[in-house]
């Protein structure tokens, strides 16, 4: 795919202002950021975009190092390692041309999860289950924010914010490093990345002037319709190719 400077244009927009909904109210916005950039080409997923995100991650897990939760880390981090080689095997053995809709089916997922799944309390089998499902989706779809976020929706937005993303940057270096091992995670992947990586930056630095317009509660109302409605169309996209 060369990048042309209207794509660069969309593909950061998307980016900067899903960052912004990210920052402001630590809902995950893979499932918005995912349809629409597929909608742009699926060069862009799921390695480019999962390294253009580490800038980000990276920045919002040291900015709020101290708010951590270190006891859970170990089991869920072992299920996402497990989920990344399972959702390697179903990348490999789908059909480029479907890819779209396996993008939206696992988005779709997430979704039907965050609605019905309201709370419960964190042992060792959700972790690793939940972890496993995080990988698997992240690697496949880079949805796998949305699992994390039901796994510590009771912690403090803070503690959320900081823990995701220390778990996702670990992932994602783990997850390209395996994908570069089987070749899907190329030069020309990295230059993708590189290039959306403004998105994030901008986000991040700008979404403190933010913060106060966004009710979380309302605002993951409206990053659920989105998401929904981006993974209606990359289904129809799919279907009409």
């Amino acid at each position: 795919m060369q990048f042309s400077i209207e794509s660069f244009l969309l593909a950061n927009f998307i980016i900067l202002v899903s960052s912004i909904l990210q920052m402001a109210t630590g809902v995950s916005i893979g499932m918005i950021i995912v349809p629409f950039l597929a909608m742009i080409s699926y060069e862009l997923i799921p390695a480019p975009i999962v390294f253009a995100s580490i800038v980000l991650t990276i920045m919002m897990a040291y900015k709020g190092r101290a708010n951590i939760d270190t006891k859970n880390l170990p089991q869920i981090g072992l299920g996402m390692f497990i989920g990344i080689f399972v959702a390697l095997f179903i990348l490999i053995n789908t059909n480029f041309k479907y890819l779209g809709l396996v993008y939206a089916i696992f988005i779709l997922i997430s979704i039907f999860i965050s609605i019905k799944i309201k709370t419960f309390t964190l042992n060792y089998k959700i972790n690793y289950i939940g972890g496993f499902l995080a990988g698997v989706m992240g690697t496949t779809a880079a949805v796998g924010g949305q699992i994390l976020a039901l796994l510590f929706q009771n912690h403090k937005l803070e503690s959320i914010k900081a823990t995701l993303s220390f778990l996702y940057t670990l992932f994602s270096i783990a997850m390209l490093i395996i994908f570069y091992y089987y070749d899907r995670f190329t030069y020309h992947d990295m230059v993708l990345g590189f290039y959306m990586m403004p998105g994030f930056l901008i986000g991040y630095f700008i979404s403190k002037y933010f913060v106060h317009y966004f009710n979380p509660k309302y605002t993951k109302t409206v990053v659920l319709s989105m998401a929904t409605l981006g993974s209606v169309i990359l289904i129809v996209k799919t279907f009409m190719v």
